[in-house]
């Protein structure tokens, strides 16, 4: 999540190195994480920050210090990081004893998580720009990626072209698949620039939004896991809901949201779907498109012990607001979400909420 205070050196760095054009490396270990699906009966969870355990949710993602609570004639599958299955009949375990550690597959993101468009763009402004959907930051699959952009209500055509390959196309559409032509170089950083008949232009909404092509040993890693995860016994959502986990672990964001997108068509009801696109477009610098599905995630979670999921939710929606420049709005939800994670216990959110809060009033 956006934490929009304290980190201005950092924020400079990283946005030299994507105006170059060079790749952001990532620092460090992966983090493996693992997700929970399929709960029968009673399943409880407690991560280290939280004072006690809460009802699992499914979706709801951990890491090898969490703890799970199974109830007698309960259960709970994990997806674990490695890709394996583990089924948790009842007791009291650490995640670490069913998902061991190793290198993890699906894993959280590495990047700077930070918004890529300035605070205080607000909606009305940005409803008026053609501006990039997907893929708009870090990395792709394909050498042949969908483009996809905002529809101008008093445009009827657009110029497409991306940077590097001498490459332009005009359509009425909103969303076309580059060609191919001329092959996208691995490693190398493209910049879309999409410009309405109306004389308005993506590059108003950011001119730091770009995207390289996956490397080939990396690219092989996630291919191998998408099929793997096809071929197991899952529901169609929980089949999209680890793809879209794993894409974001390698920061293949606009295959996430394409997953993520199809399971809101098939009316998905499961509060994850919804919150994990909220994150991927917050994420992205699409907060504009963040607050619909982060919506419909709270409300699914009306009449639910899902405090965990309504804290997190709480705190994008407040980010999304602030970042549209709705400071009202937005101390409104970051408020509820810190209520939500006192009642957790969990003291590290707490804080940050309250910075945020703190920098919205000028204090």
């Amino acid at each position: 999540m956006l934490k929009i205070v304290s980190h201005n050196k950092l924020i400079q760095t990283l946005i030299l190195f994507i105006i170059l054009g060079f790749p952001i490396k990532s620092f460090g270990n992966p983090i493996g994480i693992h997700s929970i699906f399929e709960i029968k009966g009673r399943v409880t969870v407690q991560k280290k920050q939280w004072k006690n355990f809460q009802n699992a949710s499914v979706g709801l993602t951990l890491t090898g210090d969490d703890k799970l609570n199974v109830a007698a004639n309960s259960s709970v599958k994990v997806y674990c990081s490695n890709t394996e299955i583990w089924t948790v009949k009842s007791g009291t375990y650490n995640v670490s004893s069913g998902c061991p550690a190793g290198i993890p597959v699906i894993r959280l993101p590495n990047s700077n998580n930070d918004t890529l468009r300035g605070d205080g763009q607000t909606e009305e402004a940005l409803a008026n720009l053609p501006y990039l959907i997907t893929p708009r930051y870090r990395y792709i699959l394909t050498n042949t990626p969908l483009l996809r952009w905002n529809a101008v209500e008093v445009a009827t055509n657009y110029t497409v072209k991306i940077d590097g390959v001498n490459w332009e196309i005009q359509t009425n559409k909103t969303e076309i698949n580059y060609s191919g032509e001329m092959p996208l170089k691995e490693g190398r950083r493209y910049r879309i620039t999409i410009e309405a008949d109306n004389g308005t232009s993506s590059t108003s909404d950011s001119d730091k939004v770009g995207f390289t092509i996956l490397d080939e040993a990396t690219q092989k890693t996630v291919l191998d896991a998408k099929k793997t995860i096809e071929q197991q016994s899952l529901s169609a959502e929980e089949k999209g809901l680890m793809l879209a986990k794993l894409y974001r672990g390698y920061e293949l964001y606009a295959d996430a949201i394409e997953v993520l997108e199809e399971l809101v068509k098939q009316d998905s009801q499961i509060v994850s779907v919804y919150q994990l696109l909220g994150d991927t477009y917050f994420e992205t610098g699409l907060p504009q498109l963040a607050k619909n599905p982060y919506k419909k995630a709270l409300e699914l979670t009306t009449g639910t012990e899902n405090l965990s999921g309504k804290a997190e939710i709480q705190k994008g929606l407040g980010e999304s607001y602030y970042s549209l420049g709705n400071e009202t709005e937005a101390k409104q939800w970051l408020e509820k979400a810190k209520t939500s994670y006192e009642e957790l216990g969990d003291s590290s959110q707490v804080q940050e909420v309250e910075e945020i809060i703190n920098s919205i009033s000028g204090s």
